[in-house]
């Protein structure tokens, strides 16, 4: 019973610590999924999150702060003063207790908080911009693995159309055999032919878990319960060349950051030269103190005004202000030179866009053509005008237009899904 027990408990843990799925998933269920699940959006998200508090911290700055110290003192001995008639006389107490409440406002700060509050939230938006920059990345990568899955499962399928082809032909050449119309060497070229196609089927299934492994490790699932739904489709993309370029400069995330960190720069450069102004605070002090000795607590305060104005630094801030310049002006530079990769990028997208959607419709072509002339070449098999030879060229030649047929339409989806990635989009 113990045993019966503990094998319920195994299959339970299993099945809460390693969900599986009771249906394929589609591909924009494996967008969700990643975009849920990858570990590079989290990270991203996170920082987000630590972006924001820091917006909250530069925001408190503006506003009081109040803070308590207390001091515990012990003296081994208590000075005195020898008075001419009194004799000597303490100077203190050999014990003292004390607490201050000191309460403290920034009154004025040359700029510095205000700027400092600029910046902060400057960051958080490049961290919002970061996040989606992870995410078109993520999307990216599942529709390649997603795609990858889908042609591997069209080869496969593939494979076993010329296997199951070839058995069938098989079957003719075994009949023409039996009734003494085709010699034994024709009999043993068709089950040849049979024996090669199996490994191939092998090689195939092989290469549709690797693309399921692939397709587990973006979407961070267990791979032993992915199954996947869908197929290879040709869906066009209609847009020019210069709607692409255009829609790039205006929506990549990785742009829109680095312009943001240039907004920054500029910031930062404002900061430097303030570093040197006058600030003024309000700081207000509340001391409780209790003597050794005595049974009461003394109480005092204070209220203070401080102005702090460092002027003399030794070129310090003259040295951070020439340094904001260079950072502002790298970043500058740097933005011309990501205009002209997005530019290239979107270029080579559209055009490999462009050249998979032409040799997929001269592929697909090429398979209608490939299936009749199997068809006929079949056909006079069975009549006996042509050698079997040329059936077997025929089926090779039909399997070989299927799978560049499928490649292609995968390298136009893949294509496809780049430029979308180029434009600075999820979604076409």
């Amino acid at each position: 019973m113990k045993v019966k027990y503990l094998l319920w408990l195994i299959i339970l843990s299993l099945f809460f610590f390693f969900p599986t799925f009771s249906r394929a998933i589609t591909l924009e269920e494996a967008i969700d999924i990643a975009l849920k699940n990858n570990s590079r959006v989290l990270l991203a998200r996170e920082k987000v999150k630590e972006a924001e508090q820091k917006v909250k911290e530069v925001v408190a700055g503006y506003l009081p702060s109040l803070s308590l110290s207390g001091t515990y003192t012990h003296l081994g001995e208590v000075p005195s003063m020898s008075i001419p008639g009194m004799g000597e006389v303490p100077m203190g107490e050999q014990d003292t207790t004390s607490f201050v409440f000191t309460l403290t406002q920034p009154l004025y700060t040359s700029g510095q908080l205000s700027l400092a509050n600029k910046q902060a939230r400057l960051s958080f938006t490049i961290a919002t911009q970061e996040l989606n920059q992870t995410q078109r990345e993520v999307v990216y990568q599942a529709k390649e693995s997603f795609y990858s899955a889908l042609l591997a499962m069209e080869n496969l399928e593939t494979a076993e159309k010329a296997l199951n082809q070839a058995k069938a032909h098989l079957e003719v050449v075994e009949s023409f055999y039996r009734s003494g119309r085709v010699s034994r060497f024709d009999l043993l070229r068709a089950k040849v032919e049979v024996a090669n196609l199996r490994p191939e089927v092998i090689r195939a299934r092989n290469n549709l878990n690797l693309a399921k492994e692939r397709l587990a490790g973006i979407l961070s699932l267990p791979s032993l319960s992915l199954e996947i739904e869908g197929k290879l489709e040709f869906k066009p993309l209609i847009i020019t060349l210069d709607e692409a370029i255009k829609t790039a400069f205006a929506a990549r995330n990785d742009l829109k950051s680095l312009e943001i960190q240039k907004d920054i720069a500029e910031v930062s450069l404002q900061i430097a030269r303030v570093k040197n102004y006058p600030s003024l605070s309000f700081v207000g002090n509340y001391e409780f103190t209790y003597p050794g000795e005595e049974d009461e607590w003394d109480r005092s305060w204070n209220i203070n005004l401080v102005l702090s104005f460092p002027f003399f630094d030794s070129g310090k801030n003259k040295a951070l202000v020439e340094q904001a310049k260079s950072r502002l002006r790298q970043l500058e530079l740097s933005i011309s030179q990501l205009k002209d990769a997005i530019e290239l990028e979107v270029k080579k997208a559209f055009w490999d866009m462009q050249t998979a959607k032409e040799v997929f419709f001269a592929q697909k072509k090429n398979v209608e053509q490939a299936e009749e002339a199997l068809s006929i070449a079949e056909g006079r098999y069975k009549s006996g005008t042509i050698t079997q030879i040329e059936v077997l060229d025929a089926s090779l030649a039909l399997t070989q237009a299927r799978l560049a047929c499928s490649r292609a339409l995968y390298e136009y989806n893949l294509a496809t899904a780049a430029l979308i990635k180029a434009m600075g989009k999820i979604e076409g």
